[in-house]
């Protein structure tokens, strides 16, 4: 029986002084977090959302994949390297082929613009 008391008082005392200790956690700290210990609590320090934009450039379809894939696809013929298709596909690949099997230049057919997609990030300053 005086086991039994001693067990659950530590028992109860550990839980509760782990329950009590916990600090929150953050995923993210800025960079120089771990030399300035207080740079989340100073009160001078403010946030706002900021747009920025991400570029999806497609290098299969850019304004210049054709004549880029033809003339790879010549050198790599001249070379005499054996033909293995291209993996960036689109206007890209179809010069690569022509330009190896020697075809006539044709141009280029589709040009796929690059596309702007907007994300919101966070920027930090101090007042």
């Amino acid at each position: 029986m005086n086991n039994i008391i001693k067990i659950s008082l530590l028992a109860l005392t550990a839980t509760t002084g782990f329950l009590l200790n916990i600090q929150p956690v953050k995923a993210h700290y800025p960079r120089f977090y771990d030399y300035y210990p207080f740079y989340d609590t100073y009160p001078g320090r403010y946030c706002y959302p900021y747009t920025r934009w991400l570029v999806n450039e497609d290098p299969a379809y850019h304004p210049h994949a054709y004549s880029d894939g033809y003339r790879q696809g010549k050198k790599s013929a001249e070379k005499g390297e054996k033909f293995k298709p291209r993996t960036a596909g689109g206007e890209f690949a179809r010069g690569f082929e022509d330009g190896y099997y020697g075809r006539q230049f044709t141009g280029q057919k589709h040009i796929v613009p690059n596309t702007y997609r907007p994300y919101i990030s966070t920027d930090c300053s101090w007042f």
